[in-house]
């Protein structure tokens, strides 16, 4: 007699895998200026919560959020030379140590954006490698491009500035510029990094639609608001399977 047949196993899908933790792959951020102590506290509220994986909040505002998420496993974050990148090398230098004195678990450092859209590559590399080597190594570092002031060349020469600097993330954008981060920007530094070093897409990113695309692109991190980040996460959860 004839074995039954047995159903082969089902294919996992290491996209939707990714959607199903998403939380532990996202930042969730107050960082305009006008943003204010309950805004903060909304924010930590929503790490609490549902889980995501770090909240990002402006540097003076780092010692407020890393009490409300004492004991939580969400990590405090803050950038380093917001939103325009262009402080000097000593002040985003000195901006890191004193972030990393006050307890951050992440920083996101905004390149020279000027310098890098002037072809001074050299000024970039450096700036970052400073800033790479005030960390070292103690918390993930994250070199903001800001691709949507960057053509496609400048783009593969600020993920060159910072792979030469160590720098282990590369992220799309702050969410200033006002110009969405897209997913062929992140298929673009993904290319460019091969494997090197991984990809945060941040600036505009609102629905699962992108978020999933990014993903395929080669994206291992998400910066979103809070609300858009528990929105975008609970529609992933009812996702299903890959589509």
């Amino acid at each position: 007699m004839a074995e039954p047949a047995v159903a082969p196993a089902p294919v996992a899908d290491p996209v939707q895998e990714f959607l199903d933790e998403l939380p532990r792959h996202v930042d969730i951020s107050c960082v305009q200026a006008e943003h204010t102590r309950a805004d903060v506290e909304h924010l930590a509220a929503a790490a609490r919560e549902h889980g995501f994986v770090s909240a990002h909040v402006l540097p003076c505002w780092v010692p407020v959020l890393h009490e409300l998420l004492d004991g939580s496993g969400t990590l405090v974050g803050s950038p380093v030379g917001f939103p325009s990148g262009g402080s000097t090398t000593a002040t985003k230098v000195a901006e890191a140590a004193e972030l990393l004195r006050a307890g951050v678990g992440e920083l996101d450092v905004v390149v020279a954006v000027g310098r890098l859209r002037s072809g001074e590559l050299r000024y970039v590399t450096d700036e970052l490698r400073a800033v790479a080597e005030v960390v070292g190594g103690a918390v993930p570092l994250r070199a903001i491009l800001e691709v949507g002031r960057l053509d496609d060349d400048q783009v593969r020469a600020g993920v060159d500035c910072a792979l030469e600097a160590g720098v282990p993330w590369i992220k799309t954008g702050t969410g200033w510029s006002g110009v969405p981060t897209t997913v062929d920007q992140v298929e673009l530094i993904a290319a460019r990094a091969r494997g090197r070093a991984a990809v945060k897409a941040a600036g505009g990113v609102r629905d699962l639609t992108t978020v999933r695309a990014m993903v395929r692109a080669g994206a291992g991190r998400f910066g979103m608001n809070a609300t858009t980040a528990v929105a975008v996460a609970a529609a992933a959860r009812g996702s299903g399977g890959p589509r």
